[in-house]
């Protein structure tokens, strides 16, 4: 899913990623990388991506990438208080990871 999701092939990512969900429902990996695509796709997918990462940060309260997913999407929608709150969250939460995520050198490496 994450190297269709760099090659910007959509739609593919979100099928790799909806069957990685069928079998482990609570993946927040996947929650967070559909959200994103669905973020990406526009505003139409909103309500869709702000579901998967609501469930993310339940599910995995310390994932940084959920929360900023998450603000992001609240900001399209207008709810800029909520949003500012998420991205204090993914802040300090990254600033507490001692480990660098590998899924962010994806596309440098893809290049």
């Amino acid at each position: 899913g994450l190297i269709l999701e760099a090659q910007s092939l959509h739609q593919e990512a979100l099928e790799a990623f909806s069957f990685s969900l069928s079998i482990n429902p609570d993946y927040v990996p996947s929650m967070v990388s559909m959200a994103s695509i669905l973020r990406t796709l526009g505003a139409k997918s909103s309500s869709i991506a702000r579901t998967f990462l609501r469930s993310a940060t339940r599910l995995e309260p310390t994932n940084h990438q959920a929360w900023m997913g998450l603000g992001l999407v609240l900001k399209s929608e207008g709810s800029v208080l909520e949003a500012a709150d998420c991205f204090q969250a993914a802040y300090e939460l990254l600033e507490l990871s001692p480990i660098q995520d590998f899924s962010e050198q994806l596309p440098i490496l893809l290049q």
